[in-house]
């Protein structure tokens, strides 16, 4: 019972670091995207809002 109840323990500990890694490139991602960037989206999604 012990070891079902540890291999449990390390499958969510190494899920959750994989969370955190995720969580980080997104970070990072986010921080070396160009502004411009953002502001080609916009001009793609008005032409869709307004039709």
């Amino acid at each position: 019972m012990k070891k079902i109840l540890l291999i449990i323990i390390i499958l969510f500990s190494i899920g959750s670091i994989g969370g955190i890694f995720l969580a980080g490139m997104n970070i990072y991602t986010r921080s070396t995207t160009p502004i411009e960037a953002p502001q080609q989206t916009q001009q793609e999604n008005a032409p869709t809002g307004q039709q």
